[in-house]
C-alpha cells in the first residue's frame, strides 16, 4: 500500500472566499447589534420617563401641590434634541421645584427621534423651545388630587417618520408602554 506524498491543502483562493463570508457575516451580526442597542437605548429612556411622571404624580399628592413636566425642543438651533423641564406650581406661577432637586433634573432626551405630544381632549400640541422668562405652563400636569392630564408620548424615526415608541398614561396616571405603537401579545 503506498501512501499518497502530495497533501492536498486550500487554495488561496478558497482562503479569500471563506475570509469574505467571515467578515461579511460578522458585518451582518454587528449591525443588528448595534440597532437593538439603540433599541434598548430608546426603551430605557421611555421607561425612565415613564417612572419620573409616576414619582412627579406621588410627589403632587404628598405635598399638595401640583407638578408638571413642559416638553421642548432643544433651544440650540443645531439641535433636533428634546428637553423636559419638571415644574411646580407656586402661588406666583409655574417654576422649578425645590425640594427633590436631583430627581426633578432637566431631562435630555436622545437626539435622532421625532417627538410627538398628543394630550385627550386638546389640539394637537407644538413642541417649543423652553422660555423661562415667558413662565410657561407644562403640557402634561399631575395635580395634587392624584389625577394627570391623560395623553400619550410618541417617538418617531425623524428619518422615517416610523413609530418607534409610545408612553400613554391615562387620568389616574397609569401608564403603558408601546413598543412600535402596540402592546405585545402575551403567551
Amino acid at each position: 500500500m503506498r501512501l499518497n506524498s502530495r497533501v492536498r491543502g486550500f487554495s488561496l483562493i478558497e482562503l479569500l472566499v471563506a475570509v469574505f463570508v467571515i467578515v461579511l457575516l460578522t458585518g451582518v451580526v454587528s449591525l443588528n447589534v448595534g440597532r437593538g442597542g439603540a433599541e434598548l437605548e430608546l426603551e430605557g429612556e421611555v421607561r425612565h420617563l415613564s417612572g419620573l411622571l409616576a414619582f412627579a404624580s406621588a410627589e403632587a399628592g404628598l405635598s399638595a401641590t401640583d407638578h408638571g413636566l413642559f416638553i421642548a425642543r432643544d433651544s440650540d438651533m443645531d439641535s433636533s434634541g428634546y428637553e423636559g423641564i419638571w415644574l411646580r406650581r407656586f402661588d406666583q406661577g409655574w417654576a422649578a421645584p425645590r425640594g427633590s432637586a436631583e430627581v426633578f433634573e432637566p431631562l435630555i432626551l436622545a437626539a435622532g427621534f421625532e417627538l410627538r405630544l398628543d394630550l385627550s381632549g386638546q389640539p394637537e400640541v407644538e413642541l417649543l423651545p423652553y422660555e423661562p422668562d415667558l413662565n410657561p405652563s407644562p403640557q402634561i400636569v399631575a395635580w395634587a388630587g392624584g389625577e394627570m392630564t391623560p395623553g400619550s408620548l410618541s417617538w418617531l424615526d425623524s428619518r422615517t417618520g416610523e413609530l418607534l415608541y409610545r408612553l400613554e398614561w391615562d387620568l389616574l396616571g397609569r401608564m403603558t408602554l408601546l413598543p412600535r405603537g402596540r402592546a405585545d401579545a402575551e403567551d
